[in-house]
């Protein structure tokens, strides 16, 4: 009885650990340190665009992107959430805190802001 209680509690939490910790809906927000382009992002109508991240997953307007793999990088001080395609090509996306993820930061960046948890 203690065997079987105890791999139930090592199957429960092997599958707790196989999600990055990201997964849920956001809200992107472009801009640029840059005035001109700056107004010209949010002309363009691209904020408050919801994204849903899954486990190895993207939803945005009703587009999935699949992916290999989904996961978490340190590198250096740094933390970075990688999203890996088939063909072994990577994007990633800086870790600002648990509900912030930001790309680009040159004259122009994307950030996503978690609205919503994923259960």
């Amino acid at each position: 009885m203690i065997l079987k209680n105890l791999l139930i509690l090592g199957l429960a939490l092997m599958l707790a650990a196989c999600g990055h910790g990201f997964e849920g809906e956001y809200t992107e927000q472009v801009g640029s340190s840059v005035e001109f382009l700056d107004a010209f992002a949010k002309v363009t109508g691209t904020d408050g665009k919801i994204i849903v991240i899954g486990p190895d997953y993207i939803d945005s307007n009703g587009i999935r992107t699949q992916y290999k793999d989904i996961f978490v990088r340190d590198s250096g001080s740094e933390r970075y959430l990688v999203l890996k395609k088939d063909d072994g090509s990577e994007e990633a996306w800086k870790i600002v805190d648990d509900d912030t993820l930001v790309q680009g930061g040159g004259l122009v960046s994307i950030t996503l802001k978690r609205i919503k948890k994923q259960d």
